[in-house]
């Protein structure tokens, strides 16, 4: 069993690469430092060792950045790796169609964790990154992860501080509840400027072989009016196909989801 040092030096090595997904791509040490509340001499050390490792390197200019060995072990985890394959030409085919920006998510706890995305030239702004993570209840994906997650999951984020993005953020109970019961209905959901004040989302559940929600995925359109409908169209039918690529059987808008025993 770990000690409570080794525990500490396992804790504040994943801190410090935590600190390049909410952070800069590149850092010093010094910036490490700042990030992650860890005294220099211990970020020196424990830098060196997660580079000697190859979970980090050191570039030229001193900075440090994301190692490919880290990479390399992060692309087995099964929920990205195998969904990002099959999803992949379903996303092309949508992104040619459309020219927007199309996005693959799956949910991580209380929150949307993207794994794959195709950006439109015209985006002005570089998110979500692969890897970044949102709040469930501001995005479309995230919605959609919602509607279908285990009850006390829903309950929790439905009840607990609801963050204001824009003045269009959902930041309602009463509200919200509402939004998720007609995605159930619908199989679809919008997220309109609720995070971006330039920028709406529309997004459908992607059914796993077991027929449960295991991803959601988006189109990231600009303020569309009465065209929502048939981009929903076209998203539920993308999502469609990739649930089929899966082994999913679902035929309907309503598909199961995980129940708290």
């Amino acid at each position: 069993m770990a000690t409570v040092q080794q525990r500490s030096v396992l804790d504040r090595a994943l801190r410090i690469l935590e600190a390049f997904q909410h952070g800069p791509d590149r850092m010093t040490l010094s910036e490490i430092s700042r990030q992650t509340d860890i005294p220099l001499t211990t970020t020196h050390r424990i830098v060196g060792e997660l580079t000697e490792w190859g979970a980090l390197e050191r570039e030229s200019s001193g900075k440090y950045r994301v190692g490919l060995r880290l990479w390399e072990v992060a692309a087995h985890a099964p929920r990205s790796v195998g969904l990002q394959r099959i999803a992949m030409p379903f996303m092309q085919d949508l992104y040619e169609s459309t020219r927007r920006s199309v996005h693959l998510a799956v949910r991580e706890k209380d929150e949307v964790v993207f794994v794959e995305r195709l950006t439109s030239p015209d985006r002005k702004h570089d998110r979500p990154r692969v890897g970044g993570r949102y709040a469930m209840h501001a995005t479309a994906v995230g919605l959609v992860l919602l509607a279908y997650a285990p009850d006390d999951l829903q309950e929790e984020v439905i009840s607990g501080p609801l963050r204001a993005f824009t003045a269009r953020t959902y930041s309602n109970e009463r509200e919200l509840r509402q939004v998720l019961a007609d995605i159930r209905r619908t199989g679809y959901a919008v997220s309109d400027r609720q995070i971006d004040p330039e920028y709406m989302s529309v997004a459908a559940p992607i059914h796993g072989a077991d027929n449960t929600v295991i991803a959601a995925l988006s189109l990231i359109v600009p303020p569309t009016g009465s065209h929502g409908v048939r981009l929903a169209h076209l998203v539920r039918t993308t999502a469609r196909g990739i649930s089929h690529a899966l082994g999913a059987t679902v035929a309907s808008a309503v598909a199961a989801r995980p129940r708290t025993p």
